[in-house]
């Protein structure tokens, strides 16, 4: 059983003998986040190519996200496989163009764009090794964002894991931080912390002290119901699991409480980086599932990032270009 789920099955298990559970209304809110509904547009600039996964941005996609109600896209970039491996460990000059053209189109479309260090694997099993390239990348791409609009927004690094410890991730997001705010004083900025950026993580963690940060955490949870069979994994969690107990929905709203109340004592907003279930689960299941998840964040405004638009947690299909509409609707409908 994973650490936060664990501790939020005793935490029910001593409500039900009769201590009282928390309500939307009595938990803490979280401050409101400049980040309220997101699509990840995973698969695109993460893939070793754009296009080998399935997936390759489109400016008509952004459009489509907008009129949808979405006022933010997070682009996911593993820009560790276009960096020089020895210094100063240049970027891909033709690569950062195409993140900025992206960039561009999110802002002609009118949504915020979420930009991340996304899969530097490397990082995780020696984070000493690569601190400085690390360091190297945000410094590059501070410098050739800087005096882009507000709407673009720098999350640090996406789901620290292996041997980035919390004490380890607390210590590399304030360097990071300090050098982004070198260009960018005023900008928002996404800090998660370890465990695969997971709400266990983040409650341990020490956020930096500073008034333009947005908290994130991810929640895949439970995670032998959203990723079964899913067709990436070594090992998948077998096929048949079903989620919408009155116990899964406590879970999961326990695990939302937590997360407000961590935020407004902390002072910052806070952001649902990722959730979803993958797509072989059945729809009326990852429905069920992903309306709950998004509510129970809204409800204590938590900013939510779904993922993913178009790939295997899909809410698009792009092969007969529609809506997966009883997707969105979970995303969206009130």
């Amino acid at each position: 059983m994973r650490p936060l789920i664990a501790a939020l099955a005793l935490m029910l298990a001593a409500c039900s003998q009769g201590e009282p559970s928390a309500s939307a209304e009595e938990v803490a809110r979280a401050q409101p986040s400049p980040v309220e509904r997101c699509m990840n547009l995973g698969g695109a600039l993460e893939a070793p190519n754009e296009g080998d996964w399935g997936y390759t941005v489109r400016q008509a996609d952004l459009v489509r996200l907008k009129e949808a109600g979405f006022d933010t896209v997070r682009l996911p970039v593993k820009w560790s496989a276009h960096a020089d491996e020895r210094a100063p460990y240049t970027i891909d000059p033709d690569f950062m163009d195409r993140v900025e053209e992206i960039v561009t189109d999110a802002t002609e479309a009118g949504v915020n764009i979420i930009v991340d260090v996304h899969h530097y694997n490397a990082l995780m099993k020696k984070p000493d090794a690569h601190r400085a390239r690390l360091g190297a990348i945000w410094t590059q791409i501070a410098d050739h964002f800087e005096g882009a609009p507000d709407s673009v927004i720098f999350e640090l690094i996406n789901e620290p894991n292996d041997r980035m410890t919390v004490r380890k991730t607390d210590a590399i997001n304030r360097e990071l931080l300090a050098i982004v705010r070198a260009k960018h004083p005023d900008r928002w900025v996404v800090v998660g912390s370890a465990g695969w950026g997971g709400l266990d993580a983040l409650l341990k963690s020490r956020p930096p002290e500073d008034d333009r940060i947005i908290l994130t955490f991810h929640s895949y949870e439970p995670y032998d119901f959203t990723h079964q069979g899913a067709s990436f994994s070594d090992d998948p969690p077998p096929v048949g699991m079903r989620w919408g107990s009155n116990e899964d929905r406590e879970l999961m709203e326990m695990g939302a409480n937590m997360a407000a109340t961590f935020a407004n004592q902390q002072g910052y907003p806070i952001l649902l980086g990722e959730f979803g279930v993958y797509e072989d689960v059945p729809l009326d299941q990852r429905v069920g599932w992903t309306r709950a998840m998004r509510e129970f964040a809204e409800e204590r405004n938590i900013g939510w990032c779904y993922w993913d638009f178009a790939t295997t947690f899909r809410a698009y299909n792009i092969d007969r270009e529609t809506w997966i509409h009883s997707m969105l609707s979970a995303l969206m409908d009130d």
